[in-house]
Parts: C-alpha cells; structure tokens; sequence
C-alpha cells in the first residue's frame, strides 16, 4: 500500500534503489496538495523516475496516469516499484478502479491531452506542451531554471498566458514551482501573493546570512 503520508511515502522512496535524484519531502507533500486541490482527470509525469511523484498522483488523486521516462532502468525500478501498490487487497477495496497507469518513453501528446503535468526530468519538446489543456497546471520539482525558461518560450510563442509561484521550505532550499496556464483573476492575484511572501522570506533569510536560498537541500 501507498503510505497515506506524503513523509513516509518520501521515507519509503528514499531507501530504494535509485533514489539519489528524487523529489524532496516538501515537493511531495506539494504535490500532494495541489493534487487534492485541483482533482485532475488525467496527470502527465514527465521524468518519472522510480516512481515517487507517479505514487503520490496515485495516492492523492483518482487521475488517469501516464508516466514518461527514457531511461530504461529507472523505467524498470518504476514498474517494480509501483508493482507492489495494484494489490488484490486494495483492488478489492475499489481504491484502484479509477486508475489506469500507462508507461510511455516520450510525451504521448499527439493523441492525449492531460489538465496537469508534472515537470522532473528531460527537456520536452513544443508539441508535448501543446498537450496541456486549458487552465492547465504544470508542477515542477526543485529549481530546473534552463527547463522553466525554456517552458515560458514556449508557452509565449503558443500565445498562451499564464502565471507562476514558487514554493519554499522553511530552510529555504529548492521547493517546487507552478505555473497556470490560462489563469482566472483569482489565480493570478494568489501567485501574486505568494511571490510576494516568498520574496519577504528569502529577503530575512538574507539579513540572517543564510548563504543556502534557493539551493538544493542535501
């Protein structure tokens, strides 16, 4: 079973194989948030890995998943490590009917669209984000500013407006970012927000000295 934790889904990840690179603790309990809060239909998770960001779309959301990953051994532990969580036990408990997980090498975004996809892993090209459907979110793991540049390029030559926010932790280390494509007023004045909060935190941090804003926790 999916451990209903987004700390101890993180804990469990943590001690497989291949966890050197994945998601941070506060990532996942973001995820997990957005997740709930916006309750997609279909999630895209670009750079799956071992499956730690793919688990929590699973734990936190009744979406149908497509997971994309080239590499051919995190693809493999991705299957072993999700395996395990499609049990008779949960499937009995109706927990698993909704979900349908498909593995992919690259963004099937010719034939499929996704309201939110998820960002930690390769460059993607034009046409996959062309995949993201109106008021779309796009979630993205850690810093990745070559990624997010190119992104923004991408969502401007589309012609498409959105807004972005960043997310910290207390010790103000790599968090995660979201951006909204085709915001309401609303969303754009939340982001605005939070920017905002963010800017005041990282600014104290400064005065404190705190020489780590924006880096990768260890």
């Amino acid at each position: 079973m999916i451990p209903s934790d987004p700390a101890k889904l993180h804990a469990h990840f943590a001690a497989l194989p291949g966890s050197e690179q994945i998601a941070s603790t506060f990532a996942v309990e973001g995820l997990a948030f957005w997740l709930t809060v916006r309750d997609p239909k279909r999630v895209c998770d670009i750079g799956a890995g071992i499956g730690t960001l793919t688990a929590v779309i699973a734990k936190w959301s009744q979406a149908e998943i497509v997971a994309v990953e080239d590499d051919p051994w995190c693809l493999a532990q991705a299957r072993l490590n999700l395996r395990g969580y499609w049990s008779t036990h949960e499937l009995l408990r109706g927990y698993w009917l909704a979900h349908e997980l498909l593995f992919y090498d690259k963004v099937p975004s010719s034939y499929m669209s996704f309201d939110f996809m998820i960002l930690d892993g390769p460059q993607v090209r034009r046409e996959d984000w062309q995949a993201l459907e109106p008021h779309g979110l796009i979630f993205i793991e850690g810093g990745r500013r070559g990624q997010r540049a190119h992104l923004e390029a991408e969502l401007r030559a589309m012609k498409r407006p959105f807004c972005r926010a960043q997310w910290k932790p207390a010790d103000r280390s790599k968090g995660y970012f979201v951006y909204f494509v085709e915001p309401p007023i609303t969303a754009r004045l939340w982001f605005a927000a939070v920017r905002l909060r963010e800017w005041g935190r990282d600014l104290r941090a400064r005065l404190r000295g705190d020489t780590a804003i924006g880096k990768r926790k260890p």
